[in-house]
């Protein structure tokens, strides 16, 4: 086995033990619990995503109720997209040292959410891209019905992953159109694969009103007038600075150094150039290309192949400087809370750059676990805050109007309107919503003083909750406040 290879899967070995650590011990986030709820209830479609998240979290839920179990699936994909995207790079370039090249620049990607191995679809979502490569590469090797089949299942993946990922489809039938026309048979029928596949999608969001279409391209993303005033946007300048990275050292790696990869360049140029444009429009964000990425991570293997010693050894040290520091911070987030103590004491630096937030919502669920046992209904004023109280067996109901309530309530709507509740309303008395304080008073008649609930985690401060008493409710509650 030769060197690169053998570092490679060191690397690999080394982070994904690293990962798993933080995936154990950090508590989930508030995406990741709102994700979790998904997986109670198994469907082909939710509102804000394709279902493969969900699919995966029920899959890791088996091995119990825990942050590690949750996300253990999520380890592992994550590790088995950096041997996808080897393989992949080894099978176009015919060198074993490509692959290991290719799997060490993905490992490296500096993507925070990657480190934690956080369940939600990201995971899934570059797993399924780089097993299509993979396929690919095969494909374009020996025509097989497996490798054609396995195109199929792979482009399927990765659309019940992220929208996204219809550019990958497209991306590798336009690569088989203008590169390969030898494959576009068995590519047509991967393709074909793909589309069937997503029709039990498309049946549930027609029956939803076609929910999560709305939700991604109106509710959450919507596209208005071109201006660059949209540039301003922090999510948007960080998409305009990786997604121009993507795109340029594609362009130099896939069309300059190595013209012989063209699927490299039809997958992984399409789709952040497409949202460059989209971004004097809309907030776009940098953790979409982390599929395209992975493209990017196979032409980079067979670059590095052929560079000398000295440009790749500082290629790869200006990736890892920025991934260690995403694996710090992963690391430290998920040590034990006298460790953190220690630190935030030796350090005020700390205090600014290691934060989560998360560590309030056990202590939260605490605190209402027995008002929950005593018959009192809680309300939040955030789908965030609900999903992580049914996470520690408090179940809410959202009582504000989001994209997210309609398919919340589908779960747990009240069968009747409460006598008592809890309106739980996280950093201000009634939340940030200008509406929630008018319509919890029109809904009942006895609304208490906001009792301030201040956790801390380490001690510094950790997030701030208002615990508000609702007694009484008018005839006509259930019209004025949203979720009942």
């Amino acid at each position: 086995m030769s060197r690169p290879v053998v570092a490679a899967a060191v690397l690999i070995g080394i982070v994904s033990l690293l990962r798993a650590y933080a995936a154990f011990n950090f508590p989930l986030t508030t995406d990741e619990a709102y994700y979790w709820s998904w997986s109670l209830h198994p469907s082909f479609g939710y509102t804000d995503h394709p279902p493969m998240v969900a699919w995966l979290i029920t899959l890791g839920s088996l091995l119990g109720h825990s942050y590690g179990a949750v996300r253990l699936p999520f380890v592992l994909a994550e590790a088995l997209t950096a041997v996808a995207v080897g393989m992949a790079a080894k099978i176009l370039t015919g060198q074993a040292r490509a692959g290991a090249y290719a799997a060490i620049a993905f490992t490296l990607i500096p993507q925070t959410k990657l480190e934690f191995a956080e369940c939600i679809p990201d995971g899934a979502y570059v797993l399924a891209w780089s097993l299509a490569l993979w396929a690919a590469a095969a494909l374009a090797r020996r025509v097989s019905p497996a490798a054609t089949l396995g195109l199929g299942a792979a482009l399927a993946a990765t659309v019940y992953s992220r929208t996204f990922g219809w550019a990958l489809v497209l991306g590798i039938a336009a690569w088989a159109l203008f590169a390969r026309r030898d494959l576009v048979r068995p590519v047509a029928t991967a393709c074909a694969i793909a589309l069937v596949a997503y029709v039990p999608f498309l049946a549930w969001n027609a029956s939803v009103g076609w929910e999560t279409f709305a939700f991604e391209f109106v509710h959450r993303q919507s596209v208005t007038t071109f201006s660059f005033a949209k540039l301003i946007d922090l999510d948007t300048l960080r998409f305009i600075v990786f997604g121009g990275l993507i795109v340029g050292l594609t362009w130099y790696v896939a069309l300059r150094r190595a013209p012989q990869l063209p699927l490299v360049a039809w997958t992984a140029i399409p789709l952040p150039a497409a949202l460059f444009l989209l971004s004097f429009a809309m907030r776009t964000e940098s953790y979409w290309i982390l599929g395209p990425a992975a493209s990017l991570a196979v032409g980079c293997g067979a670059v590095l192949a052929r560079t000398n010693a000295l440009a790749r050894t500082s290629a790869l040290a200006a990736l890892g400087i920025a991934t260690a520091y995403a694996i710090v911070n992963a690391v430290f987030l998920a040590l034990p809370e006298p460790v953190q103590a220690a630190a935030f004491r030796s350090s005020p630096a700390f205090r600014t750059q290691f934060k989560s937030g998360v560590y309030a919502y056990r202590p939260l669920a605490d605190d209402l676990r027995a008002d929950a046992a005593a018959g009192i209904t809680i309300f939040t004023d955030r789908y965030e805050t609900s999903g992580e109280l049914l996470w520690y067996g408090v179940p809410s109901d959202i009582v504000v109007v989001t994209a997210q309530l309609p398919q919340w309530m589908r779960w747990y709507r009240p069968a009747t309107v409460p006598q008592r509740a809890d309106l739980i309303a996280f950093r201000t008395p009634f939340g940030d919503n200008p509406d929630l304080e008018r319509n919890v008073r029109a809904a009942y008649a006895r609304v208490g003083t906001p009792q301030l609930l201040d956790y801390r985690f380490a001690g510094e401060p950790e997030g701030i909750f208002y615990r508000t008493r609702l007694e009484l409710p008018r005839p006509d509650a259930a019209r004025v406040l949203p979720g009942l």
